[in-house]
């Protein structure tokens, strides 16, 4: 696992799995489990389902394939599916404080902020200790506040997030949440220091690097730091399509239209969701029908 050879623990889950031992629910949950670190949830969903179909297994496995079938689905962008596996999770396994947690951001997904921040408390109720609870908590009332415009509730959500990363401050998760509630308040100076706290904790977190290099451009109008900040992302993780996405959205706006289109297939062909991968194909069709009317009318694309 140090080696990240995930392979090689998929196929000795696999060599138990067919063995007929007595850990087969362990095996199947954890082959899952490394099928979807690798982006493979066709190879985890069978896996998942035997699992919860197995009456006699552990509830706490039960209640773990429950939750990472329905994670799954929120990847995919199927909530309802999702919402019904953490509902069963909650009622399988009372005190597991990862089914409030992963049903919490499922709501924040869907807007449903008071019933997230009810099943955050609910997490931190069983798992007081839990940083990334406690700071997605304070997301959800900062959105809540920021929704309804009530700027004393803004504050109180902000004041919150500073209380977090004192008391957390190992905690990325909490500067990178805290960044992104700065940057809507416009407080651009302080969000770039939490982005740089949040890589100082995960310097191979490629996200972070998308959304510090979203604040340049929104910032700075800095397009080439911006543009550098997102090729690092994409040189530490070139499975992260968030940074493809967005670097095709860039480059759009500066009338690189073939490296936009580039960007954008890559992007497709790392989508989780047929709803991804619409909105991933409608910006290319987009980007492309621009570069065909330029080469028909000897135009040159609009740039930044």
């Amino acid at each position: 696992m140090e080696e990240e050879n995930y392979d090689k623990i998929i196929t000795e889950c696999t060599k138990e799995v067919e063995s007929g031992g007595r850990y087969i629910a362990e095996a199947l949950l954890l082959r899952a489990t490394f099928y979807l670190l690798i982006g493979n949830a066709t190879g985890a969903q069978p896996d998942l389902d035997q699992v919860i179909n197995m009456e006699d297994a552990n509830v706490k496995l039960r209640a773990n394939a429950l939750i990472k079938r329905g994670s799954m689905y929120m990847q995919q962008q199927q909530p309802m599916m999702s919402t019904q596996d953490f509902n069963l999770a909650a009622e399988m396994d009372t005190h597991n404080a990862d089914v409030y947690h992963h049903r919490g951001q499922l709501k924040i997904l869907l807007d449903q902020v008071e019933e997230a921040v009810s099943d955050f408390d609910e997490c931190i109720k069983l798992r007081p200790d839990s940083a990334l609870a406690q700071a997605q908590k304070c997301f959800a009332l900062y959105r809540q506040a920021y929704n309804g415009s009530n700027p004393s509730q803004v504050q109180t959500a902000m004041d919150g997030f500073e209380d977090v990363i004192r008391r957390f401050p190992r905690c990325a998760e909490g500067y990178a949440l805290y960044a992104q509630a700065l940057t809507d308040q416009q407080q651009f100076s302080k969000a770039d220091e939490m982005y740089d706290k949040c890589i100082d904790l995960e310097p191979d977190n490629a996200t972070t690097y998308v959304h510090k290099g979203l604040l340049q451009l929104q910032w700075k109008q800095d397009l080439d730091l911006g543009l550098d900040l997102i090729s690092k992302a994409i040189e530490i993780d070139n499975k992260c399509d968030f940074a493809y996405e967005t670097m095709g959205t860039i480059e759009v706006q500066r009338g690189n239209l073939d490296k936009a289109i580039d960007m954008f297939n890559k992007a497709i062909n790392l989508a989780k969701s047929e709803m991804e991968m619409a909105h991933l194909y409608s910006l290319c069709d987009a980007a492309y029908a621009q570069t065909e009317v330029a080469k028909k009318y000897g135009l040159k694309p609009p740039t930044l």
